[in-house]
């Protein structure tokens, strides 16, 4: 099995479908919170790619505004919140699209979505926030520790700006290439780096 790129069709459709559901949980969680989100990572940037015909993942995150309850010094109980309402919308949801109840893992709430009756991809949440010093954290499920915290992202200073450049260079398609063979590698390798990550990695060592 290799990574190849999804069909873009497919992704789209399932990309507007994932928004509707965070629409929903925005209303949801109105009482407490109102939120941004964004797809983030290699969905962003139209570079979704899946190993053969196994589920592709499309990554979110909600990005935490107004906390009308001063719930942000609890975030377990913040995400036990978000995957109570996100569930709630998950099951009335009412289409093509099979959700399952969403999964606490470490720094997402995931979701598999069924397409006649296979699993066509995987829809993640982050819950992130800014703190006092600008940057921003995640909810993060330490789970040898049995506690939640807010964990600081990684550094990717200069990510969008580099890409433009990559972009603005037209050097598009050698990119691609380049993050495909990466995505092989650590795939032959079993290293289980996230898409995102990889992206940052090819990223920076194009753009050098």
């Amino acid at each position: 099995m290799a990574y190849v790129f999804a069909n873009r069709q497919e992704v789209k459709e399932a990309a507007l479908w994932c928004e509707g559901i965070l629409k929903a949980v925005q209303t949801e969680v109105n009482d407490y919170f109102t939120f941004d989100f964004r797809l983030i990572g290699s969905g962003d940037r139209k570079l979704v790619t899946q190993n053969g015909d196994e589920p592709f993942d499309l990554d979110y995150d909600i990005i935490l505004q107004r906390d009308k309850k001063e719930l942000l010094n609890d975030p377990k109980r913040i995400k036990e919140l978000f995957r109570n309402k996100l569930d709630v919308v998950l099951k009335n949801s009412i289409d093509k699209y099979k959700p399952s109840p969403s999964r606490d893992s470490t720094s997402v709430l995931t979701t598999n979505v069924r397409i006649d009756n296979r699993i066509s991809f995987s829809f993640d949440v982050a819950i992130i926030a800014e703190n006092d010093n600008g940057h921003y954290c995640r909810i993060t499920n330490v789970k040898d520790a049995r506690q939640y915290i807010w964990n600081q992202l990684p550094n990717s200073n200069g990510f969008h700006e580099k890409f433009k450049a990559i972009k603005d260079a037209k050097l598009w398609n050698d990119f691609k290439a380049k993050y495909l063979k990466k995505k092989n590698e650590h795939l032959s390798r079993q290293t289980g780096v996230n898409s995102f990550s990889i992206l940052l990695e090819t990223i920076n060592e194009f753009y050098r």
